[in-house]
């Protein structure tokens, strides 16, 4: 497995900043989701990125040049490793025509990625792929599903959002408060994340962690009890953010790891550990505060 340059969205869009400087204009709190998003030279791009494993890039359907400029620079901080495929992703309710470019890089295991994408199995949400073309010698044919691969793969799958993986107390997770659940999704997420992070940079050896993964997705889709819009789990279709989740994590992770004092972060731990009423240390208002509303038209 190929090296990456550097491990993080916020490396990578340091590593940008640097080397474009004003022609970049990047969102501040897009690495926090594993992504870099905004412009360079005003032309949109979109890059989801995590270190060792995968890039893929996107920009809008009148600015593909700025891919011509990126790949460069993105081969480099991906190892060396060339994309694996470039194709055009056109989104549920987007008409052909606003199909976004998109290029895409895996250096864990390209043929199975390239086999998702080829057997429609890569995006979630209706999201479809045009116009796609391997980099690697192949054609498209060369990777389409069997009648008899696409039964097996279905008989013997593990969907996220379903399939517990690492739980060993699947009852204790299923009836974990709304706020247990959510330390116990940080947790998970944070030991995930450190383990990568350690990996790239060679403090510890290469370890699989898709059993963290499920494990991490099914507390994710649990969220489903308190509200939480996620789409259904699928086969072969990881759990993925949606705005409804976002407000739901951020609202529990800005009041625990923000709002609250050390001293009061203590206190809490103690009252938990004791059995007592903890509800002075809950944030007030609900998750749900957090969403976008939507614009009222009033005639006028």
């Amino acid at each position: 497995m190929a090296k990456t340059l550097i491990s993080t969205s916020s490396e990578l869009d340091e590593l940008l900043k640097k080397k474009y400087g004003e022609r970049l204009n990047t969102h501040p709190f897009a690495a926090l989701m594993g992504r870099v998003e905004g412009t360079l030279d005003s032309k949109e791009i979109s890059i989801t990125f995590s270190g060792d494993e995968y890039l893929l890039i996107s920009t809008a359907s009148s600015t593909k040049e700025v891919l011509d400029e990126l790949l460069p620079v993105l081969t480099e901080v991906m190892g060396g490793v060339n994309p694996i495929c470039s194709y055009d992703l056109q989104r549920s309710g987007d008409k052909e025509k606003d199909a976004m470019p998109t290029i895409e890089w895996d250096v864990v295991a390209p043929e199975n990625r390239i086999k998702e994408i080829v057997n429609g199995r890569a995006f979630s949400n209706g999201a479809k792929v045009l116009n796609l073309k391997l980099y690697n010698g192949k054609e498209v044919s060369d990777y389409l599903e069997s009648e008899q691969e696409k039964e097996d793969r279905i008989k013997n799958a593990r969907i996220y959002g379903i399939d517990p993986g690492s739980i060993k107390d699947v009852e204790r997770i299923n009836n974990l408060s709304e706020v247990d659940l959510y330390f116990a999704i940080d947790a998970m997420g944070g030991h995930i994340w450190r383990c990568r992070h350690d990996m790239a940079h060679g403090r510890i050896p290469e370890i699989d962690l898709t059993e963290e993964q499920y494990a991490l997705e099914y507390m994710v889709y649990q969220t489903t009890k308190f509200g939480v819009e996620l789409p259904a789990p699928e086969i072969d279709k990881h759990i993925t953010a949606t705005p409804s989740y976002n407000a739901w994590y951020k609202f529990y992770s800005s009041h625990f790891k923000d709002v609250l004092t050390d001293e009061q972060w203590n206190a809490f731990q103690q009252a938990q550990r004791n059995g007592q009423d903890t509800s002075a240390f809950m944030p007030s208002g609900h998750w749900t505060d957090l969403l976008e509303k939507p614009i009222q038209k009033t005639l006028k």
